[in-house]
């Protein structure tokens, strides 16, 4: 071997490892994503019911229930199509519906 052939070897070595470095990273991401998704959808589902003032969470709770950071539970939340947004409420998440529940409505005050 000359010295042309050992560099191309070891230029060529460097890339395959800065890839397979950067595809453990970004693999890393993805499943820490899918489990803080899990995580949160599993608390939503658990701590909520689908009844009116009880089906949407602040963002805040959901961190404090999970662990996770307010960051990462809107991140989380904005990007799982299970997970709803309350429109009027733009911090507040639930898995049962989108819009809140009127508490008039079980009581048969308010007709839908």
């Amino acid at each position: 071997m000359d010295m042309q052939d050992t560099v191309l070897i070891t230029v060529f070595s460097s890339v395959v490892v800065g890839l397979l470095g950067w595809g453990a990273t970004i693999l890393k991401r993805r499943l820490a994503e899918a489990t803080d998704r899990r995580t949160i959808y599993s608390w939503l589902q658990a701590n909520t019911k689908d009844e009116p003032g009880e089906s949407h969470v602040e963002a805040v709770v959901i961190a404090k229930g999970t662990r996770l950071s307010e960051d990462q539970v809107r991140r989380v939340c904005m990007s799982d199509s299970r997970i709803y947004r309350a429109p009027d409420e733009p911090e507040r998440w639930s898995v049962w519906r989108q819009e809140p529940q009127s508490i008039y409505e079980k009581r048969g005050l308010l007709v839908p």
